[in-house]
């Protein structure tokens, strides 16, 4: 075990100090007399050493579930493992904790396991080893009442009845309704030699709760449009969406996930919104999210397996992803998604309901949807701009710190150190003379250009919108206003955009090869 602590009896071992092999040693010996004890408020718990696998401090991160029960904490990432954190406070009924100041009074999580599946049980403070023989052991029937009946297996009594201690049964705590368990297995070194093909997935917020989605799969994510009320809408399907002549119903994804009741429609709270659209079995749907978080590059063996989830919608998590401020985002598995059969059956009742056009009209869209299919990002740096997705590697938020390079050109607001990669923030608002940043969290953009990875910092990442060489025009004047001038050099050309009022949003398309030169230009003059 790695945790220490002082001890309440000085002849006893402490609990922290039991090495794997003791552990292992009374497993295989069959001895089940030796426990670990620890404390909640002022009353002592003990579980069976065979059963826990280490103690770790309670982590700084831990990620919510949806629809969790209050016992279930969270998820936090232990070494490529997702451990789910159970609070053993409020699984047996002590009055909530105030939060905690001093290293002295961090808390613990001890993990247990059963064959191949972990839990972590949070307490307040670690105990002693104790040896049963010498003690009087009493053993409860497990009732009917409720979980802390069944957990709590019996009672220790030590120093000639003046120290009860209550044993706590592991395994009936891997068992809790609805608490997910965790696969018992590390993710081994040598298995990243051979990472794949690199994907990229758009993460998004359910409130607390961080969850994504392969980008492969995203038709578009935009500013939540206009949602009209239609004979379809009920439970989690709030209304309809036009989606450029196309009527598409609009999912609230965090009712659907089961995480609260349904979205009502009305007020502003749509305008602070994002939509994902993409395509069901039974047509296009568009999914009502909170935020976008990031664009995150991931590989296969990236995503952290548990068990399956015994709580709604727990059969479309793939797997866990880790995010830079190690959050934990769960990844959603999209065929699992796309032919759910609530999903299915509202876009195929949307299309009957809401028959824009003939089959034949239908189709000939569908084929110049098709044809030379382009993907831009849309960002705003004062104006909006777009950045073809084959040259982006990812988004992510301004970094809290960055470092500081061996030179000083005026447009390097820093320099971002990705996982060991260190990357050049180009601030563009320095570089195109523009006023300082006044709004919330800025955004940071980076691309690839000639096997070199470059960051910008932007105001905001606004779309990914799917387009055709048609909506592409090589007018560069176009749209620019008098303050971005100085950027029309870096501009490839305009990006027309449909929106929903038959009007063309213009987007200036960013070059990536103009911009790098226009700062490898501006380095040299330094």
């Amino acid at each position: 075990m790695s945790v220490s602590e002082n001890l309440p009896t000085p002849n006893t071992p402490p609990f922290s100090d039991v090495t794997r092999e003791m552990r292992l040693r009374a497993t295989s010996t069959g001895n089940s007399h030796i426990f670990g004890s620890f404390w909640i408020d002022e009353s002592e718990f003990a579980l069976p050493v065979g059963a826990i696998r280490e103690v770790v401090n309670e982590p700084s991160v831990i990620s919510a579930v949806p629809l969790a029960p209050p016992l279930l904490k969270g998820l936090f990432n232990l070494r490529g493992m997702i451990i789910p954190v159970i609070d053993l406070r409020t699984l047996l009924e002590f009055p909530e904790k105030p939060d905690h100041d001093s290293p002295e009074d961090q808390r613990k999580v001890a993990i247990i396991e059963n064959g191949d599946k972990c839990v972590g049980i949070l307490f307040d403070r670690a105990g002693e080893v104790l040896n049963e023989p010498g003690s009087a052991r009493v053993n409860f029937r497990a009732g009917d009442e409720g979980i802390k009946d069944v957990v709590i297996d019996g009672v220790l009594k030590l120093d000639n009845g003046d120290r009860m201690v209550q044993i706590l049964d592991p395994y009936e705590m891997l068992r809790i309704e609805r608490v997910p368990q965790a696969e018992a297995t590390e993710l081994a070194k040598s298995q990243k030699g051979d990472l794949g093909k690199r994907l990229s997935c758009v993460a998004f917020q359910l409130g607390h709760t961080y969850c994504a989605i392969d980008l492969r799969y995203v038709q578009e994510v935009r500013d939540m449009p206009p949602v009209d009320k239609s004979l379809i809408a009920h439970g989690y399907i709030i209304g309809t969406s036009n989606l450029r002549g196309q009527i598409i119903p609009v999912i609230d994804f965090r009712s659907f996930m089961g995480d609260e009741p349904a979205f009502k429609l009305g007020g502003d709270a749509l305008s602070k919104r994002k939509m994902l659209v993409m395509k069901s079995e039974g047509g296009v749907i568009g999914l009502m999210v909170f935020s976008i978080d990031s664009i995150l590059p991931f590989f296969e063996s990236d995503i952290l397996p548990f068990a399956k989830l015994a709580l709604p919608r727990g059969n479309i998590v793939k797997g866990c992803l880790v995010s830079e401020k190690e959050h934990l985002i769960m990844l959603l598995d999209h065929d699992r998604l796309r032919s759910d059969p609530g999903l299915m059956e509202a876009a195929l009742i949307c299309q009957e309901v809401h028959t824009t056009g003939t089959a034949d009209t239908a189709e000939v869209v569908e084929t110049k949807r098709i044809i030379e299919r382009r993907t831009f990002i849309l960002f705003s740096i004062s104006s909006c701009f777009a950045m073809d997705t084959c040259s982006v590697s990812e988004v992510i938020n301004k970094p809290d710190a960055l470092l500081e390079p061996p030179y000083a050109l005026e447009y390097v607001e820093g320099i971002i150190n990705l996982r060991g990669e260190l990357i050049t923030l180009i601030n563009l608002r320095l570089l195109y003379g523009l006023d300082p940043f006044e709004g919330e969290e800025q955004k940071v953009l980076i691309f690839r250009h000639n096997s070199q990875k470059y960051a910008i910092l932007v105001d905001s990442v606004d779309e990914i919108v799917m387009t055709t060489a048609e909506h592409v025009s090589a007018d560069k004047k176009t749209g620019f206003n008098e303050a971005l001038r100085s950027a029309s050099d870096d501009v490839s050309g305009v990006l027309h955009v449909p929106r929903d009022d038959d009007s063309n949003l213009l987007v200036m398309i960013m070059d990536v090869e103009a911009l790098v030169a226009r700062c490898l230009k501006a380095s040299t003059k330094s």
